[in-house]
């Protein structure tokens, strides 16, 4: 016990002769800087202690007494908070490409390989690119009319299913119907197919894609203070590993139909488009597996299942 109580002394005064360290470092460099109003923080912990379990009602709190434009610092993170449409349009319009970047975040990392996707990674070369791959090869109007024929047949397919149910006198969540067919449509779209709930996870796809984007919105206090995110306090880093790996195996699986099964004639889908660009050089990388799963899992966080 003696030893471990030692270990954690020395890790605590580690932590904040780092903090000072860091401090010093930025009040000697933003000194020439004038930062909006804000409340004065803690130390290490800044200003967390302000946002509770509605945040965004918290932060119009702090808004009607610092103004519209505020500094505050979330933990060992410098965080500007604007709240008026005047000047949210100077942040978003007139000085977007400053602040286009995405924040390295610790369920970004795991979940979404390194944040190679297109809502995570970081504003440059690599974001321009896939999101013209994306637009050309998912969004574009040549390739939306290739999959006419799809989209006319799973329209029949609902179509059959309602005068079935009608003819039997049962009941149809029709909204249900509808949002499974367009899933169904972007699934084939994408993946070439439509996949089964148990394709995905035992637990049903569902709960499996709800795990991810819950664990991608929760607050996690090691991206706030990164000197303790190696102590996972929240559990939360164990939990992105996890989904993730259930994501991983996923995405293996449908890159390996797709390489088993090259079929010149069909109608390439958007993964056989990015198949055919892994191993490429373009600009200053390279289009890998990873690259390929990562914006492939932005386009599954739509159920694109069967129910069974």
């Amino acid at each position: 016990m003696p030893t471990m109580a030692w270990t954690w002394t020395i890790a605590a005064v580690l932590v904040m002769l780092a903090y000072l360290l860091r401090e010093w470092a930025w009040k000697s460099s933003s000194k020439k800087k004038k930062l909006p109003p804000g409340p004065r923080g803690f130390p290490i912990f800044g200003s967390l202690h302000l946002l509770g379990e509605l945040p965004h009602r918290d932060l119009h709190r702090l808004a009607q007494k610092h103004g519209p434009i505020m500094y505050l610092r979330l933990g060992m993170v410098p965080t500007i908070v604007v709240s008026s449409p005047q000047v949210a349009e100077q942040f978003l319009k007139a000085h977007d490409l400053v602040f286009a970047s995405r924040p390295p975040l610790e369920a970004a990392k795991h979940i979404t390989y390194e944040q190679k996707n297109l809502s995570f990674s970081p504003y440059g070369s690599y974001w321009r690119n896939i999101r013209k791959m994306c637009t050309l090869e998912l969004l574009s109007s040549r390739k939306i009319n290739s999959f006419k024929p799809m989209r006319k047949e799973e329209l029949g397919l609902l179509i059959k299913f309602i005068q079935e149910a009608a003819r039997d006198c049962a009941a149809v969540d029709l909204s249900a119907k509808v949002s499974s067919l367009s899933a169904d449509m972007s699934c084939r779209m994408v993946l070439g197919k439509k996949y089964m709930d148990k394709d995905l996870d035992e637990r049903g796809f569902k709960v499996a894609i709800q795990e991810g984007m819950q664990l991608l919105a929760t607050p996690n206090i090691g991206d706030y203070i990164p000197y303790i995110a190696v102590l996972d306090l929240q559990g939360l880093t164990r939990r992105m590993k996890a989904i993730s790996k259930v994501y991983d195996d996923f995405l293996e699986k449908i890159i390996d139909e797709h390489v088993q099964s090259m079929d010149e004639n069909k109608t390439k889908d958007f993964v056989d488009v990015m198949l055919s660009f892994m191993g490429s050089q373009e600009s200053e990388y390279r289009i890998e597996r990873s690259n390929i799963k990562a914006i492939i899992l932005v386009t599954i966080h739509k159920p694109c299942i069967v129910l069974a």
